[in-house]
């Protein structure tokens, strides 16, 4: 079994066939569409094309969704604090998985939380910069990403 190798190629100097399929995934994904059928219809596409490739063409944006991403934050020890950071998870769309804090040292503590970005929009690099702009966050980090 050989591992996938993924690449990261303009739109622009592929066949627009790629494009199409791309178009018709969004199309499904959206609710813009009912049915594959439907889909392959509305950006001028045969099924059968769709089908040989839509499991190995995606938007990059799509690179990032729906994974398990691991964060490590370091936050001054102030009340409410882990309420900000939980609120801004909450209104990113992200399904916490598991939590926990540390006892403050020094006035910081230590704060790991593992999310399910399956329902959010942003990009990790995003969530690491809007969590960043919460005050009273010190640090933000991705530790671990499946």
């Amino acid at each position: 079994m050989s591992d996938k190798k993924l690449l990261i190629i303009n739109a622009d100097i592929l066949p627009e066939i790629f494009e199409k399929v791309s178009l018709a995934k969004r199309l499904l994904s959206s609710g813009d569409a009912p049915n594959i059928n439907k889909a392959c219809e509305m950006v001028n596409l045969s099924r059968s094309t769709y089908y040989k490739y839509k499991d190995n063409v995606f938007e990059y944006s799509e690179l990032d969704r729906g994974k398990i991403i691991t964060f490590f934050l370091l936050l001054n020890h102030t009340p409410g604090i882990l309420s900000e950071i939980i609120s801004v998870f909450a209104l990113l769309k992200c399904n916490i998985l598991t939590i926990n804090q540390n006892i403050p040292v020094m006035d910081v503590a230590t704060l790991t939380v593992t999310v399910d970005t399956k329902y959010v929009e942003k990009s990790a690099s995003e969530l690491v910069e809007l969590l960043s702009q919460t005050k009273g966050c010190r640090k933000v980090e991705i530790i671990g990403m499946e």
